[in-house]
């Protein structure tokens, strides 16, 4: 079964207030927390198939602002189910080319699968195939200073830190930089990253105009590394 476009209320419709913080690295679409708490699907015996995509409008403070369902091949009555797990997700705000957080869109979809259950997590409906490089740009241009807000900004949300967008990507440029050295240290770099993703957040504190990859992270990465 497949839907036409409409319009679903937020499931939690109240007024919050913009994120007040400095100028951001940007330009950057926004980027979906998966370690966030999420809804869960009241599927009961109903077939786990299908999909919802939806136009999710994300506000400055990361919350869900409205969904746009324009895709469902789901069963009848689940669609309701799904736009509760949209409106409950959460985002790093949209960041445009003047650093401001912005409101925007995202194209996302919800999949209904055995191996997600009842906890089916929102993704991409339209991966960008050049997202990645586009972030690794971005992380070079980076301060610390961008780079504590984005860390304080996932961490409150979610508690899985080291694998959100942002950080691993951060760590994905570190191990090729390594690789592309003749390093064999792959395993390491994952096995520490989480401690010195963490140690990084404590140093830029400090020095809030410092690059953050150049200037700390590597710094840090290579102690942990050789350690």
């Amino acid at each position: 079964m497949v839907h036409t476009a409409r319009a679903v209320l937020p499931f939690l419709a109240f007024a919050l207030l913009p994120v007040l913080a400095a100028a951001q690295t940007g330009p950057s679409d926004p980027q979906i927390i998966a370690s966030a708490t999420m809804a869960k699907a009241n599927v009961g015996n109903r077939k786990l198939a299908g999909h919802v995509i939806a136009t999710v409008r994300v506000g400055q403070d990361g919350r869900v602002r409205d969904v746009l369902v324009t895709e469902n091949t789901t069963e009848p009555g689940l669609e309701p189910q799904l736009v509760r797990v949209l409106n409950s997700a959460r985002f790093r705000p949209a960041i445009d080319a003047t650093g401001k957080l912005v409101e925007s869109s995202i194209e996302m979809k919800v999949e209904l699968r055995s191996s997600t259950g009842d906890s089916p997590k929102p993704i991409a409906a339209k991966p960008d195939p050049a997202l990645n490089d586009k972030e690794k740009a971005r992380i070079r241009k980076m301060r610390c200073s961008d780079y504590v807000w984005e860390w304080d900004f996932i961490r409150e949300e979610g508690s899985t830190v080291a694998t959100e967008f942002m950080p691993r990507i951060a760590t994905t440029m570190y191990a090729a930089m390594r690789s592309e050295a003749g390093d064999v240290v792959d395993s390491k770099v994952w096995k520490v990253s989480a401690k010195a993703l963490k140690e990084a957040a404590d140093q830029c504190r400090d020095n809030p105009s410092a690059p953050f990859f150049d200037g700390i992270f590597k710094t840090v990465m290579d102690a942990e590394v050789a350690d």
